[in-house]
């Protein structure tokens, strides 16, 4: 009898074969690319997660979500650090999960990671859908594998957590663009009061989500009544919040907070999303090349402008904003770039089923690589005066040591 234990040629012929085509499997390649993420997202996250509480991250714990009354974070909004709405949400969190033994002791950065894990999750859902699967997860790699994601993805701030309802609120402003549902425009009310309650500044990203909506009217709707609601009711919202606290709002608002150099600020700024999206931004330039195809002006303005708005604010004020204040943008910028990059990732995975994408993400690492070993260096290159929001702050430095300085304070009182 022939052994049949023995490996045929034909046996190594199918396995050539389904490896080959497994690798040129798209679900295969993108279901990997997801188990790829996750590990990324999990190894930045706890690389950062036990590292002790920064100046903004301290203030927030004492001065506001540890309030005797919760009610009180709300109404003590003497400085633009009281991310009043994530203060709020953190104040649960923390008393939800008190009685559990050791998750009180990680509860703090936990709830941002929550918001961070729902946001890289949307990003491919929401977007996933209109655009390719492929594009979603190179944007969501390009974000994973920025430098500030390991600053913002853990800080005890209400960052992420405005950049996670932006996505939910840019999402239903175009079901609310494209349906005319009453329901989608009360999810937009809800999610845009939520937003304006964590940041004022928000409301900026708020205004860039209707910039970016005005090409797709047209002209006869302009100023119809579903246009108008679409731009009054993150305005609403943000009104329906703040006006309880108005005085208090100006008087923080008035405070000279910032960089003193607008210019610097502004390379900062957009130095940092140039770096951390260079592949997507790269995918989108050639797409546009390759097409051919010339926007016509009424597509080029409202974008221009939705890209220009920091820098007008950074040139206009004196001390410039805080860069991290326009991080909200970011969401926004990145979906204009998907929009653009689409088209040659869907050529590519025709072309290529499956290898694209693990080519393009083995790019997107590439890219990654330079910034995250040099990153000190880049902090001092594109930072002054040691400032650096994105890059390689004082309190992500191996060399930060508050306790040090606590003891050292304990001492001398």
């Amino acid at each position: 009898m022939p052994d049949r234990s023995a490996t045929q040629p034909g046996e190594k012929r199918n396995s050539g074969i389904m490896s080959e085509s497994l690798l040129k499997s798209r679900n295969f390649v993108f279901l990997s690319a997801c188990a790829i993420l996750a590990a990324l997202s999990f190894n930045f996250i706890l690389g950062s997660f036990f590292r002790p509480l920064w100046f903004d991250e301290a203030i927030t714990v004492m001065d506001f979500v540890l309030q005797p009354n919760p009610a009180d974070i709300y109404r003590f909004y003497n400085i633009p650090n009281n991310h009043i709405v994530y203060n709020l949400f953190l104040r649960l969190w923390i008393d939800l999960c008190g009685p559990i033994p050791y998750l009180d002791k990680v509860s703090l950065r936990l709830f941002t990671v929550l918001t961070t894990v729902a946001s890289i999750i949307l990003i491919l859902r929401f977007w996933g859908r209109r655009f390719s699967r492929e594009t979603a997860i190179i944007a969501s790699f390009c974000l994973v594998l920025s430098p500030a994601f390991a600053i913002y993805s853990t800080a005890v701030r209400g960052y992420m957590l405005s950049i996670l309802f932006i996505i939910i609120a840019l999402e239903f402003s175009l079901r609310y663009m494209e349906t005319g549902r009453k329901s989608h425009l009360a999810i937009l009310f809800a999610v845009s009061f939520l937003t304006a309650g964590i940041m004022p500044t928000n409301l900026i990203a708020s205004a860039a989500i209707f910039i970016l909506m005005i090409p797709s009217f047209k002209t006869k709707d302009l100023f119809g009544t579903r246009t108008m609601l679409l731009a009054a009711v993150p305005v609403a919202a943000f009104i329906l919040f703040y006006l309880p606290i108005a005085g208090k709002l100006i008087k923080a608002l008035s405070l000279s907070e910032g960089w003193s150099d607008g210019f610097g600020a502004s390379i900062h700024f957009y130095g940092a999303f140039a770096i951390s999206f260079l592949p997507l931004i790269i995918l989108a330039a050639v797409s546009r090349l390759i097409s051919g195809e010339k926007s016509p002006l009424s597509s080029i303005v409202p974008v221009t402008l939705i890209f220009l708005i920091p820098l007008v604010i950074f040139m206009a004020k004196s001390p410039a904003p805080f860069p991290r204040a326009f991080i909200c943008l970011w969401p926004i910028w990145m979906v204009i770039l998907c929009r653009s990059a689409d088209p040659i990732v869907r050529r590519l995975n025709g072309r290529y089923s499956g290898l694209a994408l693990a080519g393009l993400l083995l790019i997107c690492l590439a890219c990654a690589a330079g910034p995250y070993k040099f990153s000190s260096q880049l902090s001092g290159i594109i930072s002054k005066g040691g400032q650096d929001d994105f890059f390689k702050p004082y309190f992500m430095r191996a060399d930060f040591r508050p306790t040090e300085t606590i003891s050292k304070c304990t001492e001398l009182a």
